[in-house]
């Protein structure tokens, strides 16, 4: 009998089974340890191979393989079976090895490898596999060809199968009321190091989230997320989802989600995609779980500074969210780590940046500027990517305080209709609007009380709401309309009207000495140096003005749209409120993706910061609109700049 340990003796025998090169991947999951522990066994058992006369031949990108005269390989194999006796395996152990190559490692199997690896007749793995399909609903499927047995499905209706799976392997045992429990009874099903982070990460969660959550939910949470994460880690990833609409309340779970999905992923180091972001997101929501920081030296840390950062957005966009208690926590468990993180030179990727740069442009750049002397009091520098996750909790806040837009589609019940005028109204209308489509058959059923205005296709009648008339292809002066009847009846829109810049304030931000029309520049540098080098001379900005504004490109890109930029510097470096504006002949590069032929440089005074939402409304959304019906052609053609200045000023414009 050899000496040698049982694990070594079972790595050996796999590996005399095998006449092929196999990676120490699959010898690792075969045995359920890491590839680390293969090598050194392979490494403790040089003395016997020696002595056996066998060889390990290693293959770059192909693997590894035992090399020998077959009479030594057998005798070898002979010597072993003092260590290796024969394991008898319950049925459900069976099912967990089976179920864990299926649907944890992607394998095909066949029913031959399965009988030999599991010591049991191929009638008994048929009844363990007819026992999986149980867990298997219609969209899943057990595939068989000349190959072997393997798994077809989507990713997310495979990954509910495990749940199941997983929640049958836990009902078994009697004893299965804590977290660590459900751990310690899913083990034989994942890979050791996946379950130990998910649960380490879980422990860290649990720390700061509500007293009130339900343990269940919890418990149901982290299999969720450990299913997610093995799939993830071995390359299997979400490639669909439920339509969730990915708004509000599971919004609010995002900044989480992907500071989850980042602690997990960079232990382990893998990248989860942009769906499982959303996924986890929808997973904290699904399952109530919201982060609530008990720490009280935390909280006083950070108190005074959260508390004027909110009162200063909510001076800044007239909505007041001083007493919006989820808001604040919400803060404060986010900034704390992200002073560390920032200090610590980790930066997180916000997959949803350009949506909530798009979408929620004016309120991004505002907490630019009220995030400054936050930024210097902790010397810190935040990027695009952390001002987009704040944006979104002030947006979930906003959305919280003031009521939807809400527009109703009338259509006949044509489908192909209703989906041309629902997409092209879609990509008019900002995201926030809620949009319902209803056929006219249907209208006496809905409530109209807090539907703003309607959209119809087809004539109606005592109707006492506003009613925009299109045709089914909805041409681009119907659009006009549609925009216009928005901004008059919008429920977000009539809390606002009295907050609008008028004429004249607007007047005291434009001059036409810091207009530059269709100038012959050719670098960014070179168009910033104009406008800033006027603004200095003029004495509108501080010396280090222009550094201000290039240490901000640096960070993050001020593109609003294509074709549109909006640089600027803290609010600490200009000493009056002023807007320079420059149109380019060709469109100038402004980053590595992006050319744009509009720049708007704003120069905001530290006094005017609380009137910066209204300055930037008024500026996005004529651009915005602008773009929608004309693109950048009419602004491109302004030769004089009280053309431009006109534009601004006048309310009948876009009305």
């Amino acid at each position: 009998m050899l000496d040698i340990t049982r694990r070594q003796a079972k790595l050996v025998e796999l590996m005399a089974r095998n006449e092929k090169y196999m990676p120490a991947k699959y010898y690792a999951n075969r045995l359920n340890i890491s590839q680390r522990t293969i090598f050194n066994d392979l490494k403790g058992l040089e003395e016997v191979f020696n002595r056996l006369e066998i060889e390990i031949h290693r293959k770059p990108n192909q693997g590894i393989k035992l090399h020998g005269e077959p009479a030594a390989v057998q005798r070898m194999i002979y010597q072993l079976e003092g260590t290796l006796e024969t394991p008898n395996y319950s049925s459900l152990e069976r099912q967990i090895v089976i179920f864990r190559r299926l649907f944890m490692e992607g394998q095909t199997v066949t029913y031959q490898s399965l009988s030999l690896d599991l010591y049991i007749s191929t009638t008994s793995i048929i009844k363990d596999i007819n026992r999986i399909r149980k867990f298997m609903d219609d969209e899943v499927r057990l595939v068989s060809d000349i190959k072997g047995t393997r798994i077809h499905g989507e990713e997310i209706t495979i990954q509910k199968t495990v749940k199941r799976f997983a929640y049958y392997l836990i009902e078994q045992k009697v004893h299965n009321f804590t977290l660590a429990s459900y751990a310690e009874i899913l083990e034989p099903l994942f890979t050791k190091n996946i379950l130990d982070t998910v649960y380490k990460t879980m422990d860290e969660l649990v720390s700061v989230l509500d007293l009130n959550i339900s343990e269940q939910y919890l418990k149901s949470f982290f299999i969720s997320l450990l299913i997610l994460t093995e799939r993830a880690y071995r390359g299997y990833h979400l490639t669909t989802m439920p339509d969730v609409k990915f708004d509000g309340a599971v919004l609010t779970n995002y900044p989480l989600a992907v500071q989850i999905s980042h602690r997990i992923s960079s232990s382990l180091s893998f990248n989860f995609n942009e769906l499982e972001h959303q996924h986890i997101s929808n997973q904290l929501f699904a399952h109530r779980i919201e982060a609530k920081l008990s720490n009280k030296y935390i909280k006083n840390i950070l108190s005074e500074d959260i508390s004027q950062i909110i009162d200063q957005v909510s001076k800044a966009i007239n909505i007041d969210l001083t007493t919006d208690d989820k808001l604040y926590n919400a803060l404060i468990y986010h900034m704390f780590p992200m002073i560390y993180r920032l200090k610590s030179n980790i930066n997180i990727y916000n997959p949803l940046l350009g949506e909530i740069k798009s979408n929620y442009g004016v309120l991004f750049r505002i907490l630019w500027y009220v995030l400054e002397d936050f930024e210097k009091k902790y010397e810190i520098k935040l990027t695009d990517d952390d001002v987009a996750f704040i944006t979104i909790h002030f947006r979930v806040a906003i959305e919280r305080k003031e009521q939807m837009s809400k527009v109703l589609i009338v259509c006949q019940t044509g489908l192909v209709t209703s989906d041309l005028i629902m997409n092209r109204i879609k990509s008019l209308l900002p995201a926030s609007v809620d949009l319902r489509l209803v056929a006219k058959s249907q209208l006496n059923n809905e409530d109209l009380s807090e539907v703003d205005f309607i959209i119809s296709s087809v004539q109606l009648e005592d109707i006492t709401q506003p009613i925009v008339y299109v045709s089914p292809l909805v041409s681009d002066e119907e659009l006009i309309g549609i925009y216009s009847t928005y901004l008059k009846h919008s429920s977000t829109q009539r809390k606002r009207e009295e907050s609008k810049l008028n004429s004249e304030t607007i007047s005291n931000y434009f001059n036409d000495r810091y207009i530059f029309l269709q100038e012959n520049v050719t670098t960014k540098e070179e168009c910033l140096d104009t406008l800033i080098d006027v603004l200095e001379k003029d004495g509108v900005v501080k010396k280090d003005f222009k550094t201000s504004v290039f240490e901000r490109e640096k960070l993050g890109n001020t593109m609003v749209k294509n074709w549109v930029a909006v640089p600027h510097a803290l609010s600490s470096m200009a000493n009056e409120t002023r807007i320079a504006i420059m149109t380019t002949k060709k469109p100038i590069k402004w980053n590595d993706d992006y050319c744009v032929s509009l720049i708007i440089l704003l120069a905001v005074a530290e006094k005017d910061v609380v009137n910066i939402r209204k300055l930037l409304g008024k500026l996005y959304e004529i651009i915005y609109t602008l773009e929608k019906i004309y693109g950048s052609k009419l602004i491109m053609s302004f030769e004089q700049p009280e053309e431009l200045i006109t534009l601004f000023q006048d309310k009948s414009t876009i009305s």
